[in-house]
C-alpha cells in the first residue's frame, strides 16, 4: 500500500530499469522546441532547470546559452543527477552544466541568482505548488522569466482504452500525483506569486507511435501497486495499448499547459 507522499516518494526512490526508461524517454528532441521558446533562453544567461532528471532538457537550455552562460539542474533522485552528469559529458558540455540532487522546499540559491527558471513536468509532484513557485521568483532576477510546463491528466487522452477505462485506471493511479490538474491552474498561480506579462500556451502533441507509451505502464503499475483495483482489469488495457500500437490504432494526447511570466 501506498504512503500518503507516493507522488513524491515514486520519484525519491526509483530502481535501475526505471532510472534506465526514463533516460531515453527524457532525452531532448526538436519535436520539443516548442515547449521551451517562450522562455526566451538567450546566450550568455544564467538558468536553472528545476526537476531536472536525466539531463536531456538541460542539455538544450545549456546548447542555448552556449559557453557564456550556465545551466543548473537540480533533481530529487540522486541515480536521476548522476545520468545528467553523464550525459553532460557524453555532450560536452559539463563546463557549462552544474546537477545537484536536492530534496528540501526552499531552494539552496541566494536571491536573485538567476535569470531564468525552467520547470517541465514536476509541479504535479510536489507538495505546494504555489511554495515552491514562490522560491522561483525569489531565485529570478528582476526582469527574469518563470517558464513552466506541466500536464492536465484529466485532459489525457488514451484510444482504443477509451474515456470510462481510462478513467478508472487514472482513479487507480491517482496518489502518484499529487496535483493532476495542475495545468490548468499555473496561470492563476503564477498571478498570485505576483508574476507579470503571464503567457499561456496548450500544446496537444499526438503519439500514434508508442513513444509515450511508458507513461501509461507506469500508471499500470501505480494503479497495480495501490491495489484498489482488478488485476484482470490493468491487464486488459495493458494489451489493448500493446495491441494497438502493434496494429497502428494507439493513440495518446496528454495537453502541456506552457506558463512563462516575468519577475517584477
Amino acid at each position: 500500500m501506498r504512503s500518503e507522499t507516493y507522488y513524491r516518494d515514486h520519484w525519491a526512490e526509483i530502481d535501475e530499469e526505471r532510472l534506465s526508461t526514463y533516460d531515453s524517454m527524457f532525452e531532448w528532441h526538436p519535436r520539443m522546441a516548442p515547449l521551451i521558446e517562450d522562455a526566451d533562453i538567450q546566450p550568455g544567461m544564467s538558468v536553472l532547470d528545476y526537476g531536472c532528471g536525466p539531463g536531456g532538457m538541460s542539455m538544450e537550455l545549456a546548447r542555448r546559452v552556449g559557453p557564456s552562460g550556465h545551466t543548473t539542474g537540480l533533481d530529487l533522485n540522486s541515480g536521476m543527477v548522476a545520468l545528467a552528469n553523464a550525459r553532460a559529458a557524453r555532450e560536452g558540455l559539463s563546463a557549462s552544466t552544474k546537477f545537484l540532487q536536492w530534496s528540501e522546499d526552499r531552494l539552496p540559491f541566494d536571491d536573485a541568482t538567476f535569470e531564468r527558471v525552467v520547470c517541465k513536468s514536476v509541479l504535479e509532484y510536489v507538495t505546494e505548488a504555489a511554495e515552491v513557485i514562490d522560491e522561483f521568483k525569489r531565485v529570478t532576477q528582476p526582469g527574469g522569466r518563470v517558464h513552466i510546463v506541466d500536464s492536465d491528466w484529466r485532459m489525457m487522452v488514451l484510444e482504443p482504452v477509451g474515456a470510462d477505462n481510462l478513467r478508472q485506471l487514472f482513479n487507480a493511479a491517482s496518489m502518484a500525483y499529487n496535483t493532476p490538474e495542475i495545468g490548468r491552474q499555473l496561470y492563476g498561480l503564477m498571478r498570485q506569486a505576483g508574476l507579470t506579462d503571464i503567457s499561456v500556451k496548450v500544446l496537444c502533441a499526438a503519439d500514434t507511435t508508442g513513444v509515450r507509451a511508458p507513461v501509461v505502464r507506469h500508471m499500470v503499475s501505480y494503479a497495480r501497486d495501490a491495489g484498489t483495483i482488478d488485476e484482470a482489469f490493468l491487464a486488459d488495457v495493458s494489451k489493448t495499448v500493446e495491441d494497438a500500437i502493434h496494429d497502428q490504432t494507439y493513440l495518446m494526447i496528454l495537453p502541456q499547459f506552457v506558463v512563462s511570466g516575468i519577475v517584477a
